[in-house]
Order: structure tokens, then sequence, then C-alpha cells
């Protein structure tokens, strides 16, 4: 196994807007084969911030079983580190069948995947601030990151 790809984002967040991303708010997009990973940390511009509880919130993982994923936040809150790891990148779930499974959550069923070479990861980054009306959240807009398959057909 090779070692993981390891990118390094700031962000600067914003109480009454989007926040600032040091990627210019485009998707980091990876190529990453079975079994390899990509380790992102960002690094959060303090100026009274800091990130909170476990620094993420998944809003879409799709194909959330064909990667693992790991969020941690350090231990002075400064940082949070997004770490995935490709299980298998040859197919997903599509659309039609992903509204089947969350319409009917107590009800077990087959599903034809539909081969596809990448996924998206959606979330938002979760921060901090002290005010005087005390600590509020405040959740980014989606930092999305898109994992592709190298070798995969066009």
């Amino acid at each position: 196994m090779s070692d993981p790809i390891l990118l390094e984002i700031t962000v600067a967040p914003k109480a009454d807007g989007n926040w600032v991303f040091s990627n210019e708010d485009k998707p980091v997009e990876l190529k990453l084969a079975k079994g390899e990973s990509a380790k992102i940390t960002y690094k959060i511009v303090p100026d009274g911030w800091n990130f909170s509880e476990n620094g993420t919130f998944f809003t879409e993982a799709q194909d959330n079983f064909n990667y693992n994923l790991i969020s941690e936040v350090s231990e002075d809150r400064l940082s949070v580190t997004v770490t995935i790891q490709a299980i298998n990148l040859e197919h997903t779930i599509s659309s039609e069948q992903l509204q089947k499974l969350i319409a009917e959550p107590t009800i077990a069923m087959p599903i034809e995947l539909t081969h596809d070479h990448n996924s998206k990861v959606d979330f938002r980054l979760v921060a901090e601030n002290v005010t005087a009306n005390g600590v509020i959240r405040y959740f980014s807009q989606d930092p999305r990151v898109i994992i592709d398959e190298p070798d995969a057909p066009v």
C-alpha cells in the first residue's frame, strides 16, 4: 500500500457569509485506487474560531460503502483531518435506487449497482466562535471531495 496523498487547506470562517478556502472553493479531486488513501487537513484561521465537535458534518455520501471516512480534530482544535480510504470504486447506487432505499428504511432489499468510477463526498466543516451571546456553531459551505479511480475507462 502506498503512502496517503496529503493535502492542506487553510479555511477562514465567516459569521455572515461563505467561508474562504485556500483552494478557492474548488472541489478537491482525488485519484485513488483500491486501498489507497488521502488525508486532507483543514487549518482554521483562529481569530476567535476553532473547530467544534468532530469538525465535520457529512451531508451526502451516496457511495460511502466504497470508502472509509474518518474525521479527527487536533488537540488545539485549530485543524481537522479528513481521511478517505478507497475500498472499491467500480460501482455506485443509482439515484433511483438510493431514493428507494431512503423511502423504505424498514425493508431489506436487493440493489443492482451501476458501473461508475467516481464518487463524491459532500460535507460541511463545523466551527465555533465565542460571541457576547455565547458560543455559536457555524457550518461552512460544502468543500466537496471527488474521488476518481486513476485507471478508470472514460
